[in-house]
Order: C-alpha cells, then structure tokens, then sequence
C-alpha cells in the first residue's frame, strides 16, 4: 500500500502513549490504520491510469482529457459525487480566490483530476499532499501535461508533517472527519498551522448509504475546530457537501 513510514511511526507512538500494554496499542493503532486506508482499498489500476493519461495528454485533446478523469474520478464515491456539481463548486471557490493564486490541496485524494473540468484561473499554483505514492505519480502525470497550471504533488502526511509554505488558500475535502478517528483535534491543529489566507474545507451531509443527515455532526467539527482562532466563517451548501469557507490571516470569508 506504500504507507509512509512517518504515518505507522506517528499512530505508534500515539497508541502506545495511550496504553498501557504494548498489544493494546498495537491493536490500536492497526485499527487506524485500517481506517486511513480503507480508502484506498479498490482504488484505481494506477499502471493502465497512467498509461491511458500519457496517451491522452499527448494527443492534446481536452475533451479526450475531461472523460479520462472524469473515470478517475468515478472510482471513488467522494468525487464521483462531486462531478454533479463540480462546475458550480470550483467556480465559487476561484471566484473568491481571483485570478492569481497558490493552493495547497491536503489529502487531496483524486480532487486533482477535477481542474481539467473547471475552468481555471489565469495564473494558478496548485501543490497537492497525500500519503498513498502510487496516487502522487499518477497527479505528477497530469501536472506535467500542461493543463494550465504550475502544479506539483508530495507524498507526505500532513499531521505529522503539515505544509509551512505560504499559500492564497488550503483546501481539505471530505477528510476532516476522518482524521479526528485517528487524533482527536487534528483538524483545529492542521488549520492554525497553515500559512495561508484562507481555508476551504468540506464534509459530507449524509452517510455513505444516505440513511443519515450527518449536517448536525459536522456543523460540530468544524465549530470545535476554529474556536478562539479567530476566523472568519461562510458557509455553501451543495448536494452532498457542505463547503466551509474559513478567512484566515486576514483573508475574507
């Protein structure tokens, strides 16, 4: 699964801090584990995505690209859903960020693929994380193919090692949740690190079999998340979303 050594070295010693015996954190930490990756599980066919996209940047057709990530995309439920309304979602995001900007993409899964969908600003920085290596390849492909930004991808997990670079904006989709199973406050520890002016962070409004309404829960997190830090809130709504626009170092929300 080419985990990180940093990720197995920071769940152990979280665990075996928290327990008395050994086997307990272990047991511990393996269950963590499994939930960081779980996501991965049935993931893409990383050698036939990287030959398919080589291909397809080659020939230079835009449209051929768009239905090659639009695939990519489809393989996992977060960003299959997101295709909806990717449109709307990235253009308000640009529309606040303007027409020269840095992102930093934490966790980034396969968002990537979704900037040859929307249109982009005029000049864009976009440098995406993520802890499974096989993944950050196949972006570096696609950075590479000239799709209008100056774009660069890092295997890194950013709770032990957190972006310091400045930036306009981080985004942090559909992972905040997920990473308060592994340590409870990492979201609050996360933004009050970053550099940047401002932070877009989403979380799902109902549970993967859609029986819930997880609005409640959420509005939560991300509440206990930016309390005393001093930031700005706005809140957007979308189908299975709901994206939370936090001004930072003076940025506007």
């Amino acid at each position: 699964m080419d985990i990180p050594h940093e990720t197995i070295h920071d769940l152990l010693e979280q665990e075996l801090s928290h327990h008395e015996k050994e086997a307990d954190a272990i047991k511990s930490a393996r269950s963590k584990l499994h939930n960081i990756m779980a996501p991965y599980l049935g993931d893409l066919d990383y050698e036939a995505a990287a030959a398919e996209l080589d291909e397809v940047l080659a020939s230079g057709d835009k449209a051929k690209l768009a239905e090659a990530c639009t695939q990519f995309l489809k393989v996992h439920h977060s960003t299959a859903e997101r295709l909806d309304y990717v449109k709307e979602f990235y253009g308000y995001i640009f529309k606040i960020l303007g027409a020269d900007c840095s992102i930093l993409d934490l966790a980034c899964g396969l968002n990537p693929f979704m900037l040859p969908l929307v249109e982009l600003p005029t000049s864009l920085t976009y440098t995406a994380f993520d802890i499974h290596t096989p993944r950050v390849e196949l972006i570096k492909r696609l950075f590479s193919g000239g799709i209008g930004l100056q774009g660069n991808a890092e295997t890194r997990d950013i709770l032990v090692r957190p972006p310091q670079q400045k930036a306009t904006a981080a985004f942090l989709f559909k992972e905040a949740h997920r990473m308060e199973k592994r340590r409870s406050g990492a979201t609050r520890d996360l933004i009050a690190s970053l550099n940047v002016k401002h932070v877009f962070l989403s979380l799902p409004t109902h549970s993967l079999n859609g029986r819930f309404d997880l609005h409640e829960r959420m509005n939560r997190l991300v509440e206990s998340s930016i309390q005393g830090l001093g930031l700005k809130l706005n809140v957007k709504e979308f189908v299975s979303e709901t994206l939370f626009h936090l001004g930072k170092n003076h940025g506007e929300a």
